[in-house]
């Protein structure tokens, strides 16, 4: 049976086309060309495009997305695409409520902002202020720090992961989550030296929010921001078990169908959040408005400065910068099945999106922009790279097997079928020496010592991560070699002991009966597991004394081994 949606623009039904399942989000050129099939500069024309950009998903055979529109205000458009139960055939509609993903984290900074207006709480206060659980580190963890990501603070979905629980093998809730990211002796890097995204700081603002207004987290948000700005569809996922009614399913690509892919804890406040778009298009426009007072909205878009004074785009709980040259305030979200997406952009007449859809890898970013393509095809395009010809021979030299400085992961930089690449994505020269690899600008330099090679890559807000050569080719241990790595591995921070072992040639880990990782050899005493980088040091005698975890959000996590 089709399904028939009401599109709040034009009072019109749309109708499902019926489409076969698509199990990959839509390729960018074709999001390009949905998006400026036809300039959207009349209702009819946007309810087009948005048809064309979710055309994927308006199928009674898949979940979908709901996607929202406004400007100055004004509603343009609410439409839903897709079903929100494909058990009980039930559709996404404009109503559904689906879960935020980290786009709740802008509601916990507002929360935090609203008793700084209260002069309850200060963005510089020392976080142990109300958080005395937090060690003492190099230098205090402020409340900023712990809204801006620059803490330093191990990510906890990392941490339940090592102890051998990833998140969706056992519920996790606040008090064991909270007790375990305070018990950590020690940060990725040094308080304020960097930008590491953690869902950590959010977590622990939940506990400071509740602490400074003496309510639960629910109940204040529920006071003094939902219920305010007429947000009547929102609330908090601090009981997963409960029955909301008109809640989507979340679900995961699987072969040729679908499953249910539900976050099952009750962490909130980093995430969490049951909402509507209607609910996030009245949220943007009270940000716009300053409804919450301007003490409260100016500085949650502040961008944050590091110790060093690189300003980095992230603010308060929100991404601060620009699409096509025009100011974009946003946050993305994934929890589970749930993509989401909510943007403003300022200039373009208050111009709010929010796309949530209930299915994981939905391309809630892309789909954003191409709407806001779509409504403004006249937006200039960036400027296409300053790319040089340039003899590949010239290359030859820095090919091998490299280690980045923070997180440990290796790369590669080799030629294939006579191209330079890092790892697959192929090198492009540019007129100032520099390369391209995708997206990252990148440079050779030879190492202080004049021997070791290095590549910098430059990232989006001028940081760069310098990454060492380890070898020329990957590393074929023997056996003898991989018998040396095996033992017990523990550490006492997150309570979890691991064992190593060589299991039919290859070198596995366990921290579990019934959980056990295979590691793939890179460079000397180094390995891939999947998700993050591990390695193993040694002691002068050159025996193995320690295992490390590395990843972009857990930088150097050391299991001592027992004796």
């Amino acid at each position: 049976m089709p399904i028939a949606r009401r599109s709040h623009l034009t009072g019109t039904t749309g109708v499902a086309l019926g489409l076969a399942a698509c199990l990959t989000v839509l390729p960018a050129a074709l999001l390009a060309q949905a998006a400026t099939a036809a300039p959207a500069t009349s209702p009819a024309a946007l309810t087009a495009a948005a048809d064309r950009v979710f055309a994927q998903w308006n199928s009674t055979h898949t979940p979908g997305c709901a996607v929202g529109v406004s400007r100055g205000g004004q509603v343009l458009l609410e439409r839903g695409y897709g079903m929100a139960d494909l058990a009980g055939e039930r559709p996404i509609t404009p109503s559904t409520i689906l879960e935020s993903g980290s786009v709740a984290k802008q509601f916990t900074a507002a929360a935090v902002m609203v008793l700084v207006a209260d002069g309850v709480v200060k963005l510089e206060d020392d976080a142990r202020k109300w958080l005395p659980e937090l060690p003492t580190y190099d230098r205090p963890i402020t409340v900023r720090h712990l809204l801006t990501h620059t803490s330093g603070l191990r990510e906890w979905s990392n941490l339940v992961a090592w102890q051998g629980w990833p998140r969706g093998t056992r519920m996790h809730i606040q008090p064991d989550v909270f007790a375990l990211i305070t018990s950590q002796k020690v940060t990725n890097y040094p308080v304020g030296a960097h930008y590491s995204y953690t869902n950590s700081g959010f977590l622990l603002l939940r506990t400071l929010v509740e602490r400074a207004s003496k309510q639960t987290f629910s109940n204040f948000t529920r006071t003094r921001i939902f219920e305010p700005l007429g947000m009547k569809n929102s609330s908090w996922r601090e009981d997963y078990t409960r029955i909301v009614p008109g809640l989507a399913q979340a679900y995961e690509p699987v072969g040729s169908g679908f499953r249910l892919d539900m976050p099952f804890d009750n962490i909130i406040a980093a995430g969490g959040m049951w909402t509507t778009v209607g609910d996030w298009l009245k949220w943007n426009e009270a940000l716009t408005n300053k409804t919450l007072g301007s003490a409260v909205v100016d500085s949650m878009t502040q961008r944050m400065r590091l110790n060093n004074g690189l300003e980095i785009a992230y603010a308060l709980g929100l991404t601060v910068g620009q699409y096509r040259g025009t100011p974009e305030i946003q946050h993305s979200g994934s929890t589970a099945g749930y993509s989401t997406f909510l943007a403003r952009y300022p200039s373009l007449g208050n111009l709010s999106i929010a796309v949530m859809c209930n299915v994981a890898g939905a391309g809630a970013t892309g789909y954003t922009r191409a709407l806001v393509d779509a409504l403004h095809p006249e937006l200039p395009r960036a400027a296409a790279p300053d790319t040089i010809t340039t003899d590949q021979s010239r290359l030859l030299e820095w090919r091998g097997y490299y280690e980045d400085t923070r997180w440990h992961t290796i790369t590669r930089i080799d030629t294939v079928g006579g191209v330079m690449r890092q790892g697959a994505t192929p090198l492009r020269a540019l007129r100032d020496g520099s390369y391209l690899a995708g997206g990252q600008r990148m440079r050779f330099a030879m190492d202080a010592d004049g021997k070791t090679r290095t590549t910098r890559f430059t990232t989006s807000d001028g940081d760069s991560v310098v990454w060492k050569w380890r070898a020329d080719a990957p590393w074929r241990p023997t056996a003898t070699e991989l018998a040396a790595f095996e033992g017990r591995y523990r550490s006492g921070e997150i309570d979890a002991t691991w064992t190593v072992s060589v299991r039919n040639g290859q070198l596995t880990m366990s921290p579990r009966a019934g959980l056990v990782r295979a590691l793939v050899p890179t460079v000397r005493d180094a390995f891939d597991s999947p998700g993050e980088a591990v390695w193993f040091t040694r002691d002068r005698k050159g025996r193995v004394t320690a295992m490390h975890f590395g990843s972009a959000r857990a930088w150097d996590f050391v299991f001592e081994r027992l004796p």
